[in-house]
């Protein structure tokens, strides 16, 4: 099977240490013991995903991977950069496998799943980009 990656970078107009604090503050998602539980719409349907943590360097690096979801392999890296003028730079990187068989697989194609999870971090990250601005304003 191949993985597919997909990457989306968003500057903030936040401080850096904001930013990262808002990414991994588990009041913004459900926190089961080191795992986060994220319910979205994967593929058009309502699904729960549970990422665990692993890898987390402070204002820098936040790691995470699929324990229990729709897709077959899900990985998900954000990084975060000083810009210029208290910027923050994040880059987030997803790389996925789906799964052959099961509510996604047999739901949509590859090129459709990938248009849908651009879509779904593009709009996470303005969500995020609207409330840290909106805080240091």
């Amino acid at each position: 099977m191949i993985m597919t990656t997909i990457r989306n970078d968003i500057e903030i107009n936040a401080p850096i240490a904001s930013v990262f604090e808002y990414y991994t503050n588990p009041d913004n998602f459900k926190e089961e013991g080191s795992e986060m539980k994220v319910t979205g719409e994967y593929m058009g349907k309502r699904d729960n995903m549970l990422l665990e943590v692993v890898d987390k360097e402070q204002n820098k690096k936040l790691v995470t991977r699929q324990t229990q979801g729709p897709f077959k392999r899900w990985e998900s890296i954000q990084e975060f950069q000083n810009g210029q003028k208290n910027y923050t730079l994040v880059i987030h990187t997803i790389e996925y496998e789906l799964p052959t068989t099961g509510k996604i697989g047999n739901f949509l194609t590859g090129s459709q799943a990938e248009e849908k999870i651009k879509q779904g971090i593009q709009q996470a990250a303005q969500t995020v980009k609207q409330k840290l601005e909106s805080k240091s304003v």
